[in-house]
């Protein structure tokens, strides 16, 4: 019988020296019956060299694909290996406190199965060229039950702690954008989610999530578009009345509000 009840899902595509950092990360963790499924994207980087222990293990399991897929459908390609009730997101950049996965299963045996995602704090760090630059804490967060409220609230949650069920039973992460699935993966799983279960939200420091040059979320023309589309899309799903009327915010693009519809 599988023990574990978590595997930590990566996708990666060049993600060089910091894949090490991620998955020493997962190595160090108090909870030990844990699970990796790393999917590589057709790297052309030397990164899967950086981890050959790593993939010994026989808690790991490898995916290549043989041509670059995407975010989204690496991460279906993932899930589809996946034999336990949780997938905690990691981000081949990013990397975990030592205790992550114990508090999130322990939080996670504690809420109702409505529950689709467990979600805490973030500490963000600034790299650039492999000099940190600064770091803040990101403790805001907030727990959800209503689609309408998730969507104003403009929130992405850190970490992702999904339900394996949840996932399965939305379809696993969409592909049908314009850039099919290869950006706001995060977002838009998390509003399919909002549709059928609760997103809960536990005031603890979770997750490092680094900031650097060659990070998707500076391709900024592409994400801002995603992140208009991908809330149009939501309330067309929906059958809304609402239009949405949106914002700027540093750059970044936001839901400022929803407006009725007349007629």
């Amino acid at each position: 019988m599988n023990k574990s009840e978590v595997t930590v899902l990566t996708a990666s595509f060049n993600p060089g020296e910091y894949l090490r950092t991620a998955v020493d990360s997962v190595r160090k963790q108090t909870y030990k019956e844990w699970r990796h499924v790393i999917v590589d994207d057709a790297s052309e980087d030397d990164s899967l060299s950086s981890i050959i222990d790593h993939l010994d293990d026989p808690r790991v399991t490898l995916i290549k694909n043989e041509q670059n897929l995407g975010q989204s459908r690496s991460q279906n390609m993932g899930l589809s290996h996946v034999e336990t009730p949780f997938i905690l997101m990691l981000d081949s950049d990013d990397w975990l406190f030592d205790y992550t996965i114990e508090k999130l299963l322990d939080e996670a045996n504690k809420v109702s199965e409505d529950v689709a995602l467990i979600c805490g704090n973030k500490e963000v760090v600034f790299d650039y060229g492999g000099k940190i630059l600064g770091k803040y804490q990101d403790k805001w967060g907030r727990s959800f039950e209503d689609r309408y409220e998730f969507l104003l609230a403009n929130y992405v949650p850190y970490p992702r702690f999904y339900r394996t069920s949840a996932l399965r039973k939305v379809g696993g992460w969409p592909t049908d954008d314009p850039y099919e699935g290869r950006y706001l993966e995060d977002r838009r799983m998390d509003v399919r989610l909002i549709e059928h279960y609760k997103i809960h939200w536990i005031d603890e420091m979770l997750y490092n999530y680094r900031k650097h040059t060659d990070s998707l979320t500076n391709h900024i023309d592409p994400i801002n578009e995603m992140i208009e589309w991908n809330i149009r899309d939501a309330l067309k799903r929906w059958k809304s009345r609402y239009e949405p009327v949106f914002r700027m915010n540093n750059g970044t693009k936001e839901l400022a509000s929803l407006e009725k519809r007349k007629g």
